[in-house]
């Protein structure tokens, strides 16, 4: 890279040391929740899993880290007020995990119709939540990383993009039938763990990048 095209990646604008090294600190800790929330997502997913002692430890997994990433968001909405929009929905969704063990438990009334529309609310709200919360996420980091890398910061709107497209193509899974529904649920499974990989590093990175900023004013001072 050279001094010119470093120097329009790295402007260097927005952030003190201490809020770019605090926001470092903290994003590397939302990258380490994030992998085993990464699995428990999966083994949460009734479409993937079939065993319900399984289900039941994706989503209790899922539970703790929801709470644990929501607080980390809301702990850095200080520095940027999309954060505080993504903890609040974490902490939805968490919530939405508790009650989905709730059901679980029960699963003896599965067959009542009250029981279902319950269920169904649940799942809506989390998927609600879900989406207004990494929404807001991605755009905190894309916010925070103007000025500091451009790049990385239009890296996390693409991303938005790629993980609404693979839950409108799980959703149209569900509408449409059979082998084509099969072969969509697939696709936007594979899509969503690609997501799931791209956000880990772009969570490393983010935090890297804010590091590497503060480390770079500190020494002009």
């Amino acid at each position: 890279m050279t001094e010119t095209n470093y120097e329009e990646r790295y402007r260097g604008e927005g952030l003190s040391p201490e809020s770019a090294h605090s926001l470092s600190v903290w994003i590397m800790i939302l990258f380490w929740l994030f992998i085993p929330n990464t699995i428990a997502s999966i083994l949460s997913n009734e479409r993937i899993v079939t065993s319900q002692d399984l289900l039941i430890v994706g989503n209790i997994i899922s539970f703790i880290e929801s709470i644990a990433y929501g607080l980390i968001l809301l702990k850095i909405s200080s520095k940027e007020e999309k954060y505080r929009t993504a903890g609040y929905c974490f902490l939805v969704t968490s919530a939405a995990d508790a009650f989905k063990l709730i059901l679980f438990a029960a699963s003896g009334a599965s067959e009542d119709v009250d029981f279902l529309a319950f269920g169904f609310i649940i799942s809506l709200v989390s998927l609600v939540a879900g989406l207004i919360g990494t929404n807001s996420e991605f755009t905190g980091h894309s916010n925070v990383l103007q000025g500091v890398d451009d790049e990385l910061s239009e890296k996390w709107l693409r991303l938005w993009k790629w993980y609404i497209g693979s839950l409108i193509a799980m959703l149209c899974s569900i509408i449409l039938v059979y082998v084509i529904g099969m072969l969509l649920i697939i696709c936007a499974v594979v899509v969503i763990f690609i997501v799931s990989i791209m956000k880990i590093v772009y969570i490393y990175q983010t935090s890297k990048a804010l590091d590497e900023y503060n480390k770079r004013l500190r020494s002009e001072v």
